[in-house]
Parts: structure tokens; sequence; C-alpha cells
């Protein structure tokens, strides 16, 4: 194929590709015999290989259905799913273009983040901060876990639910989810640590280790300090912001339900973990089933959030989240800027974050519909927090994902792909061609509200 056609092709389309790629060659390796201890429909391998590249945690079958060898092959596709994307968005389109032009398409169109020449710096970080977090995040749970498991067994526990955690997978080898730790805070505690750590994305931790670095190389002479993007900024106070308000919510509304018969300490740490896993990890210490509706509305919203750009995440992120908070704050002060942190936003993200929450709320709002009929012996709002849950790569599920038809199993492997690729692919679609516009017309206002 000639150089200039190589070129033209859309990054989105190979990102996806790659993703159905490695989703085929996880339903092929999960197929075989030795991979199974009992026979599986295609449809359920399909699914379990599609939620783990997708890092989303959704179970229609018990990780007690696989061999050693089946669960080494999903927790291969959640690394994959989880450190690839991150990856694959450099490394993919630099095998069809220049590495100059790479960086800038990445880094400054799909990133909004400038550091042109330090493009494999950053790779390096994200290789090796990835498997230095889940090493430290494997040896915090081998030791509480040695205690319920054999050895062998708390070694793989541990390796198995530390990368599951830091991807944001929420894949667990327990039937039962994390309920067997709802009072275990050695366990609960590395947990949400490396499922936070996962989901404040790479820029941050970028910025955050430079900033450490340079404060250690300081000499007497350099007395600037490096200062955080806005968007590391935004990202933090958003994402702290969320947990603390999600945490509270939950111990008020299930402090006589979920969390009845649990002392202070374990309501207070159940109640953070859930507001940190709920928005993309998917890990529970209750039944979600059990929960309250008000719980599962204020789920569905953390969940539609989801975690921060280039991260192991997903949703629509925090930093979309709260400019489009910013812009309904902005309209209602009857300012005609948006600003934050002695910051201006550019108009033209405004607009990006006006059509990623829209075609999310879209796509949401049609599997949901179509779920309903394909599904119509379950709830409203057990179908529409099964949507969002797919759609966020979060993973809670109230229970009826395995008991779906196969229309509607279907479905949601399709809404897993589109919500683990969704914003990347948006923002491509959106900056990486701009037409020159010779004309203009007049403008004219219209009636709105």
């Amino acid at each position: 194929m000639p150089t200039a056609k190589i070129k033209n092709i859309s990054p989105a389309r190979i990102l996806i590709g790659s993703f159905l790629f490695v989703i085929a060659i996880g339903t092929i390796l999960l197929s075989l015999p030795q991979a199974r201890i009992v026979n599986i429909s295609f449809i359920d391998l399909l699914f379990t290989a599609a939620s783990s590249t997708c890092v989303t945690g959704l179970q229609v079958v018990p990780m007690s259905y696989f061999t050693f060898f089946g669960q080494c092959v999903v927790l291969s596709l959640i690394q994959i799913g989880g450190l690839g994307l991150m990856t694959l968005s450099f490394f993919l389109v630099s095998l069809i273009m220049n590495l100059r032009f790479i960086t800038k398409l990445v880094a400054v169109q799909l990133l909004e983040f400038e550091f042109y020449n330090k493009i494999k710096t950053f790779l390096s970080l994200i290789i090796g901060l990835t498997f230095l977090s889940e090493l430290i995040g494997a040896v915090a749970l081998y030791f509480p876990l040695s205690k319920i498991f054999s050895t062998k067994q708390a070694i793989f526990h541990a390796v198995f639910h530390s990368i599951s955690a830091f991807c944001n997978a929420g894949t667990c080898l327990l039937d039962n989810s994390m309920s067997s730790y709802i009072r275990n805070a050695s366990v609960l505690i590395p947990m949400s640590t490396l499922i936070f750590f996962g989901g404040i994305g790479f820029i941050v931790w970028y910025e955050i280790g430079t900033h450490i670095l340079n404060r250690i190389k300081k000499t007497k002479t350099e007395t600037k300090k490096l200062k955080f993007s806005l968007h590391t900024k935004i990202v933090l106070s958003t994402s702290f912001i969320l947990i603390l308000i999600g945490g509270i919510f939950f111990m008020f509304l299930e402090k006589n339900n979920a969390l009845g018969n649990l002392g202070a300490f374990h309501k207070i740490i159940n109640s953070i973990f859930m507001s940190v896993t709920t928005r993309t990890a998917g890990f529970s210490t209750t039944n979600v089933a059990h929960l309250s509706i008000p719980t599962l509305f204020i789920f569905i919203i953390l969940m539609f959030i989801g975690t921060s750009p280039t991260s192991t995440g997903s949703g629509i992120k925090t930093t979309t989240f709260a400019l489009f908070i910013l812009t309904i704050v902005s309209f209602a002060k009857n300012k005609s800027s948006i600003e934050i942190f002695g910051r201006k936003i550019p108009a033209s993200q405004i607009y990006k974050t006006t059509v990623v929450v829209a075609l999310a709320l879209c796509w949401i709002g049609i599997a949901t519909f179509f779920l309903l009929i394909t599904d119509s012996n379950f709830s409203f709002i057990q179908i529409l927090f099964e949507s969002v849950s797919a759609f966020s790569t979060s993973g809670l599920s109230t229970g009826i994902t395995p008991y779906l038809s196969q229309a509607g199993k279907t479905l949601l492997v399709v809404t897993m792909l589109t919500g683990r690729i969704g914003s990347l692919t948006l923002v491509l679609a959106l900056t990486t061609r701009k037409e020159e516009q010779l004309y203009s017309y007049p403008e004219e206002r219209v009636v709105i509200g």
C-alpha cells in the first residue's frame, strides 16, 4: 500500500481494530479445553474476553469456571487492556507515521499536553510505574491473603487482584467479588490505593514524578519550583471531591442497610472503597442488587463520570465532567468565558466537552432502549445500571448480566468496546483534521430554552 494512503488511515480505526484483534485472540484461547473446567458457550467466552480486554469486569460466568491457564489468559487480557490502551495510542500510529508527527498528533491534539521531546520518557514511565505499582500492590496484598490461602494461592490471588485493581478491571477470582473482605481493611486499603492510582492517569503521574525528581536534584541555585499543569490540578481536585461525596452518600444511604452490621471504622473504609471502585473498577464488598434505589442512582452518576484521561479506566472522564459543570456555572453567572485556577478554557474544548457528554448519553440511551426490548423481564433501573456500567467499564452489576439474552450480551460487548475506546476515538475524530474555512456566514440568533 502506498505510504500516502497508509498515512491517511484513521488512528481511531487502528485502535478499534487492535482491540477487536485482542478480543478475538482472547476468545480463541479461552475456548481451548485447557482453559475451561466446564463447557462455556461462545457468547459467554466472547463476553469474558471483551470484558477483560476492555477492563470492565462484568462477568457472565465465574472465574472458577476457568483453569489456572484460563485465568492467566484473563489476567493477560486485563494487563493488555489497561496498559495497552495508553501505549497503543502511541505505538500503533507510529507504525505508519513519522515519530515527530505522532508526538504532535497524540501529545498535543489527543492528550492536550505538551512534552514534544519527552515522549519516550513518558512511555517508559507508563510501563515502569505500572509494573512497579502492581508489584508493590501484590506484596501488600500477599500478607493478608496468606492468612486465608496457601502460599501459591496467596501469591496468585495477590498478583491477579493487584493487576485487576490497578487496571481498574474489577475482575475478581472469588464468586462474591470482595464481599469476603468487607471487614478486612488490610485488603481494602491497598485495593483502593491501586484503583485510585490507576485511575488518575499517567499524565498526572508524569508531572508528579517529574516534580519529585526535580526536588531531589534541586541545587541551591535552582529556586524555581515546578508548577502542575491545569490538567493535573483539575484531575486531582475533581477525583478527591468525587471520592469524598460518593463516600458520604454511600454511608448515609446504606448505614442501616448494606453497612448495617459494621462498626464505625469498617463503615468508613467500605464507604471510601465503594466510592473509589464505583467510578470504574467494579469491585464490590456488598451485593449491589440489595442496595437502595437512591444508592444505585448515585452509582450511575459516578460510573458515568468514570476516571481521568490517559488512565486505565473509562467513562466521560473527570476533566470532561469538571468542564461541563464549569460551563453551567459560568452560564449561570452570565460569564462569557470558562475560568478555573487562574486559567481560561479554550472554546474548542468546551465544544468537545459538550459533544463527548452528549454522545455518551445518546449511546447509553440507545443501549438501554434495545436492552429493554431484548430483556424486558428486568426492571428499568437494572437495565440502565448495566448499560452505564458497561459503557463506563465499571463492571458493577445488579446481578442480571449472566441472565441476559444473547442479543443483550452482544449489545453489552459493543457497549464495553465503545466505552473503552470512545473518548479516545471521539477526540481523534474531532481533532485529526481541521479544514480551512475560506468564508463565513452572517450570524443570526435563535430562541433557546
